[in-house]
């Protein structure tokens, strides 16, 4: 009988699975928690010479579009500019810009933040805000290739209206890509690479949930140090057509 009597204390070692689901939980919970900020951190004080620097660079810009346009008129005529073509879009400087309009057209193109990269429907529109951000990024016709990869690697879903969770949602399986575009017929990620480089009907739909692709600095370095110029003037920001293909590459 003394071989089937109940112990009169339960083990009390701690059983793994349960505690990393608490650990788990807990660590969920702080996520969405934001941290106070340390009350003595101190101010960052800045020289009345950054603020004058600061105006001259953004009515240097200012000067630069008004001069831009006045050459060329509101009508972009390029004859190796396609509109209706899609485009990709890399922001590759200028972490901080002083005109303030500039920082607003980057914005409205979906790229707030330097080293982003979005894919865009080429308008007359979209090509005079690239016009007036010219020094800051570097835009082209990107194959299927580049934009399959894109999607592969760094491919990210922004949570729509209610929805709840992290706000960046990773392209991990087709069943993902059905619960969010299958009213459009967008059932796996090979329709949704269709989608976007035949620039179908769905598209502003579908771009308007692609979150923005966050890239990295090219991996061989930039081949030189006059990003803010234009490709023609021996520097790399402004239009490369087909060429941009070659330049991601070294980002993907």
């Amino acid at each position: 009988m003394e071989k089937y009597a109940v112990p009169n204390k339960l083990p009390a070692e701690e059983i793994s699975i349960l505690a990393q689901r608490r650990s788990r939980i807990r660590r969920e919970a702080n996520q969405w928690v934001r941290k106070p900020l340390p009350e003595n951190r101190k101010t960052k004080f800045c020289k009345p010479e950054f603020f004058i620097a600061d105006c001259r660079k953004a009515e240097r810009d200012a000067k630069r579009i008004k001069r831009n346009f006045l050459k060329t008129g509101v009508e972009l005529k390029n004859p190796d500019i396609q509109h209706g073509r899609l485009i990709l879009v890399f922001r590759h400087r200028g972490k901080y810009i002083a005109n303030k309009e500039v920082m607003h057209i980057l914005a409205k193109l979906g790229l707030p933040y330097k080293r982003r990269a979005v894919l865009l429907k080429l308008t007359e529109g979209v090509h005079a805000m690239l016009k007036m951000v010219e020094p800051w990024v570097i835009w082209g016709y990107p194959n299927i290739t580049t934009v399959r990869e894109l999607l592969y690697k760094y491919g990210l879903f922004t949570p729509e209206n209610g929805e709840k969770g992290p706000k960046k949602i990773p392209i991990a399986s087709n069943k993902l890509v059905e619960d969010k575009f299958g009213h459009l017929g967008i059932i796996c990620v090979e329709d949704l690479l269709h989608e976007l480089l035949t620039v179908g009907p769905n598209f502003f739909k579908v771009t308007k949930i692609l979150h923005t692709f966050e890239l990295r600095s090219p991996a061989d370095g930039w081949k030189t140090a006059r990003r803010g110029k234009l490709r023609s003037l021996g520097g790399e920001a402004g239009f490369r057509g087909e060429e941009i293909n070659e330049f991601f590459k070294r980002l993907l």
